[in-house]
């Protein structure tokens, strides 16, 4: 174990690098209970080692449920097994964009897919992957709730729902508009049965009311000043929904619901990172838990601006502690920061495996704080404030 005294702890740059210019790459800090010899320590990220690599890329989704893993890989749809293998089941159109999948579970065996603009319906028991017309295309992203499978249109103020149990039947007047704001609704998300509708400046909250005709309508009284700035930068996680947000005063702020509330997560360090970059809206988030860490991980694709002191690296905010860190991988040719390898999580198998995709290649990759086999455990740092 090495000390040192008021070593660096978390995220710290601000504008001004006279007053903190600290970059915590590959550690987080991780607080002890009790009577520690020291409050605080620097743990090191998790490494990732080859699970499986695909034919296509890169990956676009991974999902995980009830013993089973399936992945979006470029415009090819794959089953992942736990040895290591993977079977192609069938295709999906990219445009580039993250895919998203979803499930009806046992009620009636089906995944459900947007890729490239269209949606896709898996027979969990014929394995067999079609597309299938819900009548709003194109659509944005999909979620599930209440034995209904929910497509948002691209570009829209619109959302249709299937029939109960069944992603293959789409009812063309079982479509919900949003007219409460003007602003278009960026993404979608379901958190406890209830349906988040971010939009660019301002965001929704509908519910099931157990209507016979209109089952889903917005909740009274609940309209929220503060939307997405990235379609797909909003996850669920702790038990709420954290996104990188926007509206018509400023964007470029990290939030997390605390009810219907938008709570500000990031700080100024962050929020400087995030100003510096060209653009955010085609940034990608993720999550995580492990150890009793829960993590909110946000990748943007384009590079920051190159004379600002900062570094191309992923963004990561840990629960537990409430504070930010950067994950990323040495470009020993060009001697610099490149984002962490990953775009999309899954837990995944019995042995509850963290793999995560690959952002530039067909890469599956294991993620575990576990030294590689015959490797050395990284000596660990002790922050003493």
């Amino acid at each position: 174990m090495s000390v040192y005294n008021g070593f660096i702890g978390s995220l710290g740059t601000v504008r001004s690098v006279n007053q903190s210019c600290e970059h915590t790459i590959n550690w987080y800090t991780e607080q002890a209970s009790g009577n520690p010899k020291v409050p605080t320590r620097l743990q090191y990220t998790p490494r990732v080692e080859r699970f499986v690599v695909l034919g296509d890329g890169p990956i676009r989704a991974l999902f995980a449920q009830d013993g089973r893993c399936f992945a979006v890989s470029g415009d090819s749809f794959y089953e992942v097994f736990a040895n290591r293998t993977a079977i192609l089941r069938g295709t999906a159109v990219t445009d580039g964009d993250p895919a998203t999948i979803i499930s009806n579970g046992t009620g009636g065996f089906q995944l459900g897919v947007t890729s490239g603009s269209k949606f896709y319906v898996y027979n969990l028991t014929t394995n067999v992957i079609a597309e299938v017309t819900t009548g709003i295309e194109p659509v944005q992203t999909c979620a599930f709730t209440d034995g209904y499978a929910l497509v948002l249109q691209k570009d829209s103020n619109t959302f249709a729902f299937s029939a109960l149990e069944d992603m293959t039947s789409w009812d063309p007047l079982d479509v919900n508009q949003i007219s409460t704001v003007s602003d278009q609704v960026v993404t979608m998300l379901v958190s406890h049965r209830e349906i988040f509708l971010l939009g660019s400046q301002s965001s929704s909250v509908w519910a099931n009311v157990g209507d016979a005709d209109n089952p889903f309508q917005p909740i009274p009284g609940v309209q929220i000043a503060q939307g997405s700035g990235a379609a797909f930068g909003a996850v669920n996680l702790d038990n709420t929904v954290y996104f990188l947000g926007g509206n018509e005063v400023g964007n470029r702020i990290v939030y997390r619901f605390k009810g219907y509330t938008p709570e500000r997560i990031s700080n100024h360090a962050v929020e400087y990172i995030l100003n510096n970059y060209p653009r955010v809206d085609n940034a990608i988030a993720w999550s995580y838990s492990e150890e009793g860490h829960a993590f909110y991980v946000l990748f943007l694709p384009a590079p920051p601006d190159p004379t600002q002191p900062i570094r191309h690296t992923t963004l990561v905010y840990d629960v537990s502690t409430g504070e930010w860190h950067e994950r990323a991988l040495w470009d020993a040719y060009r001697e610099k920061w490149t984002p962490h390898v990953g775009r999309c999580h899954c837990v995944a198998f019995s042995q509850g495996l963290h793999l995560v995709g690959d952002r530039q290649s067909p890469g599956i990759y294991l993620q575990t704080l576990k030294p590689a086999s015959g490797g050395l455990v990284q000596d660990e740092i002790v922050v003493v404030t």
